[in-house]
């Protein structure tokens, strides 16, 4: 525009020279032509101009297209990456609006409306009162919230730009097994710190006494070191039976897996418990139907008979412990059944835990860990098997060990 106007302003100095001029010529010829040369000068620097507004507007149009398409773009890779997001998210604008949400059915009690607010949701009341603190306080927060019998780690953060409050992203994290293994690591290391307690505080009363200067009694002293040797070896046992675990608790538990044959495990294993089996008058019959070897880890698949019988033998004062092995689908599967006390109905879910005795008293007394159970069990879940056991009180205990081929 300011080119146009100074041209004009030269235009119309020429068209006053040129008056000037024209006293010794036509002035109106003059100034005629004068006017003509300035309208024409005038028409082309218009439409001049008009070609290059009009090309700076296409220019902008493009680029606000451009702007359009990759802000669609951007969105929906946000939306994208929203929903891949495998637990609930919120998130809420500067005015309290939910403007984005992913994977909510877990956390609402009807149908997801749309507009919601921080004020006006289907949310479930906890989740309602945390949309509200996280969007009135306006700074970060973390929480527990138990919905539904899930417990949730609520997150909340704030979302700045300047330094100016522009809403919150909030986060609902299932955390229900983490706070569980939490919860069973606890028991774990009091029952552990329990067991370990107890031989350790009969063995320090004994030296204590052995070690009067007034004590000289040769009886009370040899049942006192055999009593102590009793002590140390079920310390030994314990100590054992939890290394044994800890590995077992591991993500992945290494297993030396060859073909072997099961019915020589077992058998090895009842050569074991001879002078148990004998003290008893228990009488042992073994049924191997499945002849062919399996690929297991052998001295782990040892233990879990070893424990399997230790128990059968522990719990029967009589009768007979039989042994059976069989193929079932694509399982092999070996049975230890005895004719013992049994287990209450109530009590054969709690059998696999660490350190659950069914006769706590009878069990201390022979030595028992209460550690063997889930060692089978551990064990025989690493080979990808599973362990079931059926009993009836004072008829006997049969468990079933499944282990695929």
């Amino acid at each position: 525009m300011k080119s146009r106007r100074y041209v004009a302003y030269a235009l119309l100095v020429l068209v006053l020279i040129s008056v000037q001029i024209a006293t010794e010529a036509s002035a109106l010829t003059m100034v005629l032509v004068m006017s003509i040369v300035f309208f024409v000068f005038w028409e082309y620097f218009d439409k001049k101009n008009e070609l290059l507004v009009r090309k700076e507007n296409k220019e902008l149009q493009e680029k606000v297209k451009s702007s359009a398409k990759d802000a669609h773009l951007n969105y929906k890779q946000l939306l994208t990456v929203v929903s891949s997001i495998p637990f609930p998210l919120l998130l809420l604008d500067p005015f309290g609006n939910i403007v984005m949400s992913s994977n909510v059915d877990e956390i609402s009690e009807g149908e997801i409306q749309e507009n919601m607010t921080y004020a006006n949701n289907s949310f479930v009341y906890p989740v309602q009162e945390f949309i509200k603190d996280c969007f009135i306080m306006e700074r970060a927060m973390d929480t527990i919230l138990h919905i539904q019998g899930i417990e949730y780690q609520s997150i909340c953060v704030p979302v700045t730009a300047k330094g100016k409050y522009r809403g919150c992203l909030l986060l609902f994290q299932d955390v229900s097994k983490t706070l569980e293994g939490e919860k069973m690591q606890k028991r774990f290391i009091a029952d552990a710190s329990h067991e370990l307690k107890t031989p350790i505080a009969v063995i320090k009363g004994m030296v204590e006494i052995l070690n009067r200067d007034n004590f000289d009694d040769p009886q009370m002293e040899k049942e006192f070191l055999t009593q102590i040797e009793s002590e140390i070896n079920r310390l030994d046992g314990l100590v054992k039976d939890l290394l044994i675990l800890s590995r077992l608790s591991l993500s992945n538990v290494l297993l030396t897996k060859e073909f072997n044959d099961m019915n020589e495990i077992i058998n090895k294993a009842i050569q074991s418990f001879k002078k148990q089996i004998n003290e008893k008058g228990l009488k042992f019959v073994c049924d191997y139907q499945y002849q062919s070897p399996i690929r297991c880890d052998a001295m782990k698949m040892s233990q879990v008979i070893i424990n399997l019988l230790s128990n059968a033998i522990k719990y029967s004062d009589q009768g007979t412990i039989r042994i059976q092995t069989y193929r079932e689908n694509n399982f092999f599967v070996c049975t230890v059944a005895d004719e013992g006390q049994g287990i209450a109905k109530e009590n054969l879910d709690k059998i696999f835990h660490r350190f659950y005795r069914v006769d706590d008293a009878r069990t201390r007394s022979k030595g028992g860990s209460g550690l063997g159970l889930s060692i089978v069990k551990s064990t025989v879940e690493a080979h990808g098997g599973n362990v079931e056991v059926d009993s009836e009180l004072n008829k006997g205990t049969k468990f079933i060990v499944r282990i695929p081929l």
